[in-house]
This record gives C-alpha cells, sequence and structure tokens, in this order.
C-alpha cells in the first residue's frame, strides 16, 4: 500500500504535435516497443491523453476521432513501469470516453500478452470483442451494430473468400439459426432448403457417394446414406449474402432487387440489415415458402413472375442474382413439374444463356446510377466434360451493357468431397471445381464510389 496518495492529472490534447509531449512521447514510446509507432509524426497529429504523476509525465494514451467513419479509434498507449497501474491506466481510458459524446462505437485492437493494454482490462470498463484472433483481440466500445461492418471485412478481407473459416461459420450458424426459427413460427418445414428438396443431384450427389457405407442390421447388409439432407439441395450462403449487402449498398441506399430470387437466404439477410428486398422468381412454390418464412419484414417479396419477361417498378440501390447453373440443378413446383420458361429446364446452352441475359438486361434497367449489380455464379460442363464458358460470357455481357468489371471474388467451399471426386476426374483430367464466382459489375463512375459508400474506417 502507498504511504501518501499521488497525484494524478489528466491532460487532453487535440494533438501530440504542438502539445508540448512531443519528445517525451516518442522516448517513452521507443522504450515500451510496443507502442513504438507513437513516436513517428504522423502518428502524433492525433489526439492524446497525457498522464502526469506528481507532476511528471508518467504516460500517454492516442487516440483518433474519425467523422467520416464515425468511430473513436484508440491507438497507442503506454505508461512509464515505475507509475504502472491498472486503475490509473483505465482512468486514461474513462477520459477518452467521456470525450465521446457523439455516439461513436470506439474500437480498438489489443494483445492478450500486453500486462496492461490487454482484454481484460477493457473488459473491465464494457469493451467488448467484436473479433478473437490469435493472440489479439478486436474490440469495441458501444453497439454491435456499430462495428458490424469491420467484423465482415475481416471474414473477406480479400477476393478469396474462405466460407469453412472458424469466423465465415460462426455467422453463417447464427443466420440458419434465425432462418429455422422463422420457418418454425410460420409452419415452414426445412425453411433453409424449402421446396428445393432433391433439385441438386439428388442421391448421385459425390456427398452421398463419399458419406454412404454399407452396414448389417439383422444379418442382412444395409446401404446408409448419411448425407441425404434434401437431395444435397444447394442453398444460398447467408454469410456471403450479408457481406454482398452491406458493402455494396450505398449510404443512402436501403432496396434490393433480384432477378433470379431462388431460395429464401438473401431475403431474409436483407430484411435482418434493416433493407428492403424484392425478388422475380418462376415457382409459385418457392414464392410461397419464401414469403411465409419472411413474414416479420414488412417490405421482403418474391413475387411470381418470368424475370425474361418481367421488370420491376421500383428503382434498386444493389442488384444482387446467385441464377442457376445450367443443367445442374432441376427445379420443380407443386405439380412435380419445372414451369414453363424455367432457365435451367431449356433444351439449349444459348437458350438458357439468352434468357437469362434477359432477365440481367431487364434489371439493368431499373438500377440506379452508381450501383452495384452482383452475381454468384459458377460454370458448367456439357455432355463431353468442357465447360460452357459461363463465367466469361457474364463478364463480356455486363461488360457491353456499359458496367465496369469491379470484383472478381472467389468464393472457396469445402474441398473434402472434392478431394475424393479427383480420385475418378483426374484420369480424365478433370479437376473438380471448389469454388464459385461473385462479380461485382459497378454502374456509373467509378470514381464516386468512396464517397457515395459508407467509410469503414480504421481496420
Amino acid at each position: 500500500m502507498k504511504l501518501f496518495k499521488e497525484k494524478v492529472e489528466l491532460l487532453k490534447v487535440e494533438s501530440v504535435i504542438g502539445s508540448g509531449y512531443e519528445e517525451e512521447v516518442a522516448k517513452l514510446a521507443i522504450e515500451d516497443k510496443i507502442a513504438y509507432r507513437a513516436a513517428r509524426k504522423n502518428m502524433q497529429i492525433h489526439s492524446a491523453i497525457i498522464l502526469k504523476i506528481n507532476d511528471e509525465f508518467a504516460g500517454f494514451f492516442t487516440f483518433e476521432i474519425n467523422h467520416d467513419a464515425k468511430e473513436y479509434c484508440l491507438l497507442q498507449s503506454a505508461m512509464y513501469p515505475k507509475y504502472k497501474d491498472v486503475a490509473i491506466y483505465q482512468s486514461m481510458v474513462n477520459k477518452i470516453i467521456e470525450g465521446n459524446t457523439f455516439g461513436y462505437p470506439m474500437i480498438m485492437t489489443v494483445s492478450k500478452k500486453h500486462n496492461l493494454e490487454k482484454p481484460s482490462v477493457f473488459e473491465e470498463i464494457g469493451f467488448k470483442v467484436n473479433l478473437d484472433k490469435n493472440d489479439f483481440k478486436y474490440i469495441y466500445y458501444g453497439e454491435p451494430e456499430q462495428v458490424r461492418m469491420k467484423l465482415l471485412a475481416h471474414t473477406a478481407m480479400t477476393n478469396l473468400w474462405r466460407s469453412t473459416s472458424a469466423e465465415w461459420l460462426k455467422n453463417k450458424r447464427a443466420w440458419n439459426a434465425r432462418i429455422d426459427e422463422a420457418g418454425e413460427k410460420n409452419n415452414v418445414v426445412n425453411p433453409r432448403f424449402a421446396s428445393r428438396e432433391g433439385c441438386w443431384q439428388g442421391a448421385k450427389g459425390f456427398s452421398n457417394v463419399v458419406l454412404s457405407k454399407n452396414v448389417i442390421e439383422d444379418g442382412k447388409i444395409k446401404h446408409k446414406d448419411s448425407k441425404t439432407l434434401n437431395g444435397n439441395a444447394s442453398v444460398l450462403d447467408p454469410t456471403a449474402c450479408e457481406i454482398i449487402a452491406r458493402f455494396c449498398m450505398p449510404k443512402n441506399g436501403k432496396h434490393i432487387y433480384n432477378p433470379f430470387g431462388g431460395g429464401v437466404q438473401m431475403g431474409y439477410v436483407a430484411g435482418g440489415s434493416g433493407y428492403t428486398y424484392e425478388s422475380s422468381e418462376i415457382r409459385k412454390n418457392q414464392c410461397d415458402t419464401n414469403n411465409d418464412i419472411c413474414k416479420e419484414f414488412k417490405d421482403v417479396k418474391w413475387h411470381l413472375s418470368d424475370t425474361a419477361k418481367y421488370t420491376p417498378k421500383k428503382e434498386s440501390d444493389l442488384t444482387f442474382s446467385c441464377p442457376p447453373y445450367y443443367r445442374v440443378e432441376k427445379y420443380i413446383d407443386y405439380d412435380g413439374l419445372p414451369p414453363k420458361g424455367e432457365i435451367n429446364h431449356l433444351g439449349t446452352y444459348e437458350e438458357f444463356r439468352d434468357t437469362l441475359f434477359q432477365g440481367y438486361k431487364n434489371a439493368i434497367k431499373v438500377m440506379k446510377d452508381n450501383t452495384f449489380f452482383v452475381v454468384m455464379t459458377g460454370d458448367s460442363r456439357d455432355s463431353k466434360g468442357a465447360y460452357y464458358g459461363c463465367e466469361a460470357e457474364h463478364e463480356l455481357f455486363f461488360k457491353n451493357q456499359g458496367l465496369h468489371i469491379y470484383n472478381k471474388i472467389i468464393y472457396l467451399e469445402s474441398e473434402f468431397t472434392r478431394f475424393s471426386q479427383a480420385k475418378k476426374t483426374l484420369h480424365s483430367r478433370k479437376f473438380p471445381k471448389a469454388d464459385q464466382k461473385i462479380y461485382m459489375f459497378y454502374k456509373g463512375d467509378l470514381t464516386k464510389i468512396k464517397e457515395l459508400y459508407p467509410n469503414i474506417g480504421r481496420l
């Protein structure tokens, strides 16, 4: 216990440069080693709390107020060893919190190994963990929705989206749980796969072949399929949907249009993220089930229509589609048959492509300027094993429509069944496809993206 109470002063300076503490901050930053960046001039332009104990310089905490991104960024901090005290260190943080009169979230990256700048010290005063990675935690003070974009940015930092990463799967499970709950509430059986049972490869799907096995029951050999859920029906990934919706929506935008509706995922994610959603879908059973699942959202709607002949009345702030891959899936309606005009049931690839692109043309007509058209697609092979070239034709089509090819993203799926598939296909030099493409096409002036789309802030 200390015999006398120490004199503790917390001085706020708008910038370290010009405050008179430049050299003292730089010296401590270099000695501290972890906070060494605070010695640089480009870091000393930021605000700081200067700590003085018994009239001596004892430490600092630098921070940045970013009004464009609407956030407080806690940057570098250090205290001389002889003064180190958790309560005093927390008082510097609280001083920064007091100055946040804007309601902005406060963010910081902290080390699990540091003796002061560590998660527990911040959690004691109300900070929460946004992302936990190896030796570091990304923490925030505020509401989860305020830092949602940062979480998604760390989940998909480059154009390679790994759908099997821990962060990705955690978010996916959360969305799937909400969809399942909504389905149960509205009496929709198997909501994530509703009306899509058996639409992809059925019992011949490779996951069935790999994961099935023979067992002996009552003295007889029986075949057990351990992964026949919905006949291997393919469904859209809700994590991919949220990243696309949030990253490709302009500041003042709200409305998403999907010209080839399909499953419920994008619509539910759009509604759950506060957006409105309209989709054209040719199957009545798909429209009915999706609309039932999304009853909680006032402006999320699937319209029964032939997309090649349908043009929505409302302009879109974001256009998204994950259309069928030719002859990979079979979609049926209540009567057990594909409806007339269903593009995956057309006789040739050329008919499929031209009908698909006509639907795109109708959607482009109602795109607002300076907005994105995002397509998640993949290629399929013809009867002789050659690819149709659908991905490449997408690029050429949108370029010919006057849109910019802005991002090409590789969505990486689980490779487990592909490895087993390779044992069969590599003999004919076919490398199994473990990815899908996500194209982000842009209509308008590329130089305005920074101005018109939300600033993500410091990552």
